[in-house]
């Protein structure tokens, strides 16, 4: 039969010096669950260990019970005790129950101490790793106003005092600087006493290819994204009947350039797989109510709901939110319309935005905390619409290298209003379909098909860069005509060779060389004489244009201050330097005669530093070949 309290501290005083402390003396500390009483009765042992002065050996013993109880409740534990519980996990030393989390711990003098964890129901019900960066983060479950409730933190949270304050104080869980170490203790135990329950799934925080998987279709992958991201991940969705989708959508793609809108939407997922960098597909129309922006919205809703505010955006927003957002889409298109909207956050055009979104990776970013963010990259199609071209005359090569541009002149859609009401009633199916299909692919083919594409694109009066968006754009249409929309003929080279830039069109020094004849041209009183009989120059003298009159073959030569010109080049965003060696290859500069390009000399009797540019006639263009000649592709 159990002794009590009393019976046991009676019996203390019969011990004899050489008979053992009984262990249910011990025992019975360990039962007493109010802290006065259990402290009453551990003083009380301690009195009539001293009066039989054995007070020494009684401390011994006392720690060493205490060791062994703290083994013991960590070898067999308790387990959470919460009602409607999402699962039950071994909790150690900790009793957890609808009342709060709670542990018994001794405090420097031996005494046992109970402590509190929280003083409501909380548990970890999940362990996400992370698949980019294999770090992990941890679903807690905690029940407060009534109801349970869920959050997902980092795992570094869970792990320090200060930061489990600041993450979940302020969503209304009781912790503070008093119980943050035992909450810290009490999720710690739970997770590395339940490794069965809580094997890490893996996890991921954006959408796209991940490895053969990809996102949003993946089932063993669990979508952990942030909340600013959570209105185009609940868009991305199937709606609707993917028949009446596929038939209107048919009709849609009698237009090229929305078939082309089309084909830029699905190309973005080949980005990766092609091995090719980012795109820009861009569509403008000087006026309004061209159905430039439906036709987007109908490319996007191969994957989802291309409602305006979900798959496709507004322009209205900055550069890092650009670049984030693209990190988030990864594998999917970036639709933004009215490009002009954000003019007045970029200087005289749009390259520095074009630049770095086509590179694919963003810059280093420091956190707030100390350190460095992780580098976000993608590998997308950006899908934009506007009211004016998004690169300029003053463009670089490299920005109108990256852009297939086209202009609408004409109406693409007849009647957008009824467009928009069928693609957002009816979308998301043909995402899954193009997804599976590329997974069960081969890759190795699929970059044979692109290479024989951009070979036979190259051999036009274009660029690399041109050739290698427009090939993705046409493998895309062939496997949506594959897989899609069964009664079309895939596009030729033919059908869209209109829509590349020549050669001439992105060399940047080709079009500076271009605007200085103009300006030139324009501007003849600034190289007229002064003092001549005639003069009406009363103002700056830029120059002088030689003319060779009894030799019409040789061209005119104009003769510029090199200070004036480089001015006028810096204005329209173009470099002297950068454009000279070409202007150079081409003899479109005269060396003096110790071959340099600055000509010392004076210009109606004024000494300077001029430079000779030779105006010569427009060469004839090559053009494109005709097209007959192309090479055939393997699915033409």
């Amino acid at each position: 039969m159990e002794k009590s309290k009393d019976e046991l501290l009676d019996g203390m005083d019969k011990l004899s010096p050489s008979e053992p402390f009984p262990d249910e003396v011990f025992y019975k500390i360990f039962e007493i669950e109010d802290n006065v009483e259990r402290t009453q009765y551990i003083e009380m042992l301690r009195m009539k260990a001293k009066l039989l002065k054995r007070a020494r050996e009684f401390n011994n013993v006392l720690q060493a019970f205490m060791i062994d109880y703290q083994q013991k409740m960590r070898a067999v534990g308790n387990v959470t005790h919460f009602t409607e519980q999402r699962t039950e996990l071994q909790c150690g030393p900790w009793k957890a129950d609808d009342l709060g989390i709670f542990m018994q711990k001794f405090d420097k003098n031996g005494m046992p101490v109970k402590v509190m964890a929280c003083s409501h129901p909380i548990l970890p019900v999940e362990i996400l790793k992370n698949v980019d960066t294999n770090e992990e983060r941890v679903r807690l479950d905690y029940y407060k106003y009534g109801a349970w409730n869920s959050v997902t933190v980092n795992r570094d949270v869970c792990a320090d005092n200060n930061s489990i304050v600041k993450a979940l104080s302020k969503i209304g869980i009781e912790v503070t600087s008093d119980n943050a170490k035992y909450l810290v203790r009490y999720i710690s135990d739970c997770i590395g006493m339940n490794p069965a329950k809580l094997e890490p799934r893996r996890s991921i925080n954006r959408l796209g290819w991940s490895g053969n998987d990809f996102m949003p279709y993946a089932e063993d992958i669990v979508y952990d994204g942030d909340k600013e991201y959570d209105a185009v991940f609940r868009n991305i969705k199937c709606g609707g009947s993917f028949e009446a989708w596929r038939e209107y959508c048919g009709s849609l793609r009698k237009n090229k350039v929305v078939r082309m809108a089309f084909a830029a939407s699905f190309g973005s997922v080949l980005i990766e797989i092609l091995r090719i960098l980012p795109f820009v597909f861009h569509i403008w129309s000087g006026e309004s109510g061209t159905g430039k922006t439906v036709a987007v919205m109908a490319g996007m809703s191969i994957w989802g709901n291309p409602k305006m505010g979900g798959l496709v955006k507004t322009m209205n927003t900055t550069k890092v939110g650009i670049m984030r957002s693209a990190a988030f889409l990864y594998s999917l298109p970036f639709a933004g319309d009215e490009l002009q909207t954000m003019k007045d956050r970029w200087t005289s055009n749009f390259d520095q935005m074009i630049y770095q979104i086509t590179e694919g990776i963003d810059r280093v970013r420091g956190r707030a905390s100390g350190g460095v963010e992780d580098t976000k990259t993608w590998h997308n199609s950006f899908l934009f619409t506007g009211e004016e071209p998004i690169t300029k005359s003053n463009s670089r090569g490299g920005s109108k290298n990256r852009v297939i541009e086209i202009e609408v002149e004409e109406n693409l859609i007849e009647d957008g209003n009824h467009c928009v009401a069928v693609l957002t009633e009816n979308y998301g199916h043909a995402g899954k379909i193009l997804v599976e299909y590329l997974q069960g692919a081969n890759h190795n083919s699929l970059r044979a098909e692109y290479k024989a594409c951009f070979d036979a694109i190259c051999k036009l009066d274009t660029t690399e860069k041109q050739a290698m968006a427009m090939s993705c754009i046409l493998v895309a249409d062939r496997i949506l005509v594959e897989q899609i929309f069964f009664n079309e003929t895939p596009l030729s080279i033919g059908d869209v060779a209109m829509y590349l830039k020549s050669a001439n069109e992105v060399d940047a020094a080709e079009r500076a060389y271009q605007m200085v004849l103009n300006w030139v041209a324009k501007n003849p009183i600034r190289f007229q004489n002064p003092n001549g009989p005639d003069a009406m120059n009363k103002g700056e003298v830029w120059g002088r244009i030689d003319v060779n009159g009894d030799r019409p073959d040789i061209p005119p030569m104009a003769v510029v201050n090199k200070d004036v010109l480089c001015e006028f080049l810096d204005k329209c965003g173009m470099d002297y330097a950068a454009v000279s060696k070409k202007w150079a290859a081409k003899n479109r500069l005269i060396r003096n005669t110790q071959g340099k390009y600055v000509h010392n000399t004076k210009v109606y009797g004024i000494k300077a530093n001029y430079l000779k540019i030779n105006m010569e006639a427009d060469a004839d263009e090559e053009g494109f070949m005709e097209l007959d000649e192309q090479i055939e592709l393997p699915f033409t």
